[in-house]
């Protein structure tokens, strides 16, 4: 079920960088993949190393119907050009929906000018409106940039997974890391 939001989702950096937050259109998926092959061509910040997936697949898949109580596919466009993108998503066994897990990628250009910061507020504004108690991402312990954005807005270091990504260059660890949207429920232990 599609859920129209109640106000515009637009939103400007509010600096001279000149570019705007909103869900992804159909339109948008040829300059995300342009994005997206710069991104991974950087080999250092995503989990791919190649792109395989074609304009019609994004069209599809993430921007037809980019703001949903599933998920959210937001991009940051200058005029017509995506510079950056953000996909969160509910995570969907029962036992985990209250999660949704995101990745972001940001143009190398434009890191650093708030990019990531205007489009993980529109995530965080986008799980609050659809009942997520947490957002959880993986990052690289290397990527320090990233690590400080997400520890900006609250997400906390919840462990390490050793070797997780086997990359070109060799095994690379993941830092966990969540945010709780309500206070943390307590944990209960099963005997």
């Amino acid at each position: 079920m599609e859920t129209i939001p109640d106000r515009d989702l637009s939103s400007s950096s509010g600096g001279e960088a000149g570019f705007i937050v909103r869900p992804a259109a159909p339109g948008d998926a040829r300059s995300f993949l342009e994005m997206w092959r710069a991104v991974v061509a950087e080999q250092r910040y995503v989990r791919s190393e190649s792109v395989t997936r074609s304009a019609g697949y994004y069209r599809r898949r993430y921007f037809h119907r980019s703001w949903t109580d599933e998920q959210a596919s937001l991009v940051a466009v200058q005029g017509h050009r995506v510079v950056g993108h953000l996909n969160v998503s509910r995570e969907e066994g029962p036992m985990t929906r209250h999660v949704a897990s995101l990745g972001m990628a940001v143009a190398r250009e434009w890191r650093r000018r708030g990019v990531g910061t205007a489009l993980m507020a529109e995530a965080i504004r986008w799980a609050k409106e659809m009942g997520v108690e947490k957002l959880a991402l993986s990052v690289y312990p290397h990527n320090e940039p990233a690590l400080a954005l997400y520890r900006r807005f609250g997400f906390q270091e919840e462990g390490r997974l050793t070797g997780h990504s086997r990359k070109s260059m060799g095994y690379v660890d993941e830092i966990v890391m969540g945010l709780w949207l309500v206070d943390r429920p307590r944990s209960s232990s099963v005997s």
